[in-house]
């Protein structure tokens, strides 16, 4: 079995507050154990960016249900490769607010200081969330 690595962006649907993201994250966490994945959550209100980590298989299945999920639409795979290891181990899911990253950050991962997923590569955006998970971690 291999090990992967998967970035997706994705736009809210409808309004989403702090209770219905604790309700998703509270979810992804349950579901995630079960299946042995990880990974990381960002969010501003308008856009999601996740990574998720674990077998292909599994991965592929969450992916299934992503796509089917009605709470977000023109959901973008930006990318996803085989890894020798993992980068959110200790993690079913965390979740980052998009406004604790440093303008730095931001920068350092898309062309503006603003948070605009769409707009980063697949590259870019694992180095965005590699940042965001230093930070939380320190």
């Amino acid at each position: 079995m291999y090990l992967v690595r998967m970035i997706y962006v994705s736009t809210v649907a409808n309004r989403t507050d702090s209770g219905a993201v604790q309700k998703i994250l509270t979810s992804a966490q349950e579901n995630n154990t079960k299946h042995d994945l990880t990974g990381l959550l960002v969010f501003n209100s308008k856009h999601y960016l996740q990574v998720i980590e674990g077998s292909r298989k599994a991965v592929n299945a969450l992916l299934g249900k992503l796509f089917a999920d009605d709470r977000h639409t023109d959901m973008l795979v930006m990318g996803m490769e085989q890894v020798h290891q993992r980068a959110f181990p200790d993690w079913a899911m965390e979740f980052l607010p998009a406004d604790s990253a440093s303008r730095q950050i931001l920068l350092r991962s898309g062309p503006t200081s603003k948070f605009s997923p769409y707009e980063m590569t697949y590259e870019s955006a694992q180095n965005f969330m590699l940042e965001m998970a230093a930070m939380r971690r320190s």
